[in-house]
């Protein structure tokens, strides 16, 4: 269960949930074939035929740093606050309020815009936070705004 679910407040339910985008996974990608190109190099020659494993270690320790960040990345919007929660190794955590919440910032680059991610900035009365690579930037800023909105009528 995720640790979302566990620190909600009584009465207090999920609109919306996203999670760091899959596009996260495209530099573990590139390193992984600049390993194999680099394996096979390694092991045509004699002297570096000794250490081919390495390429496959560094491999295999970047995904797996990705991985976890991709697994412990969770941002959600509820009827009451919005949660942001990301990382493994260095936690960044985020629980605002929505009625402190005064303007949310999207910025996207043009693959951004293309794959559907950014990031997104909570300015909470002089406060602020940003979390990158996140997905439908959009839909999670519309549900903060339609939140807000129904706490300020």
């Amino acid at each position: 269960m995720s640790s979302i679910y566990k620190n909600l407040l009584p009465g207090e339910k999920i609109l919306f949930r996203t999670k760091k985008h899959l596009f996260i996974f495209f530099y573990p990608f590139l390193i992984m074939l600049f390993s194999i190109c680099a394996t096979t190099y390694m092991s045509e020659n004699d002297i570096l035929a000794n250490v081919m494993w390495t390429p496959g270690v560094v491999t295999l320790l970047f995904w797996s740093y990705v991985g976890l960040e991709y697994v412990t990345s969770e941002f959600v919007v509820t009827n009451r606050r919005v949660l942001m929660r990301e990382g493994f190794f260095y936690r960044h955590v985020a629980e605002l309020r929505l009625e402190t919440i005064s303007q949310v910032n999207i910025d996207q680059s043009l693959v951004g815009h293309m794959l559907n991610y950014g990031t997104v900035s909570l300015n909470a009365f002089g406060a602020f936070d940003a979390y990158t690579m996140i997905a439908q930037p959009f839909v999670f800023k519309k549900h903060i705004y339609e939140q807000v909105d129904k706490l300020t009528t």
